[in-house]
């Protein structure tokens, strides 16, 4: 129980998330969509691609910057999906003005995740991994266990391999 409440100090942010989609579809739900609907569509942009976000970047404020920039920007763009998702069709108007931003930054994303990804590999299989430096890109403790362990057992059948 000791380790479950100390997770959940570390990590309150995913506490929240059901919290906060259970009041956007509350929202949604409860708005007035013909009347208002841009006011509808700017207050669920301004929950998932401001305030979650805004509050990621609070409960993380310790991971390191860049780390914490990228996934930030993840956030924002699953913040525009989301409030796609959310917002009725026939109230999207923001959304669909500023969709192609969130195009452009998942390719931002998923270049700088495609150089994050090569330079942990590159640690991970390397003669002698630090897990210090694997630590340093954001990944978990028990995350960076199991990728070396799996090194190690590459590493391995590599060797039986090159040995018949």
């Amino acid at each position: 129980m000791h380790a479950t409440l100390r997770l959940a100090r570390v990590h309150w942010f995913y506490l929240l998330l059901p919290i906060l989609l259970s009041a956007s579809l509350g929202f949604r739900a409860t708005h007035s969509w013909s009347d208002k609907p841009r006011l509808g569509e700017f207050t669920t942009l301004f929950d998932w691609c401001v305030f979650a976000p805004l509050l990621y970047g609070i409960c993380y404020r310790t991971m390191a910057p860049r780390v914490l920039a990228l996934r930030t920007l993840a956030m924002v763009c699953g913040g525009i999906w989301i409030t796609a998702q959310v917002v009725p069709a026939s109230a999207q108007a923001i959304v669909n003005q500023w969709r192609w931003l969130r195009d452009v930054a998942i390719v931002v994303l998923v270049a700088f995740e495609g150089i994050a990804l090569v330079a942990v590999m590159r640690v991970t299989f390397s003669a002698t991994p630090d897990p210090t430096q694997l630590e340093r890109h954001g990944i978990p403790p028990l995350l960076v266990k199991l990728m070396l362990a799996e090194a190690r057992f590459w590493r391995w059948l590599w060797g039986r391999l090159r040995k018949h």
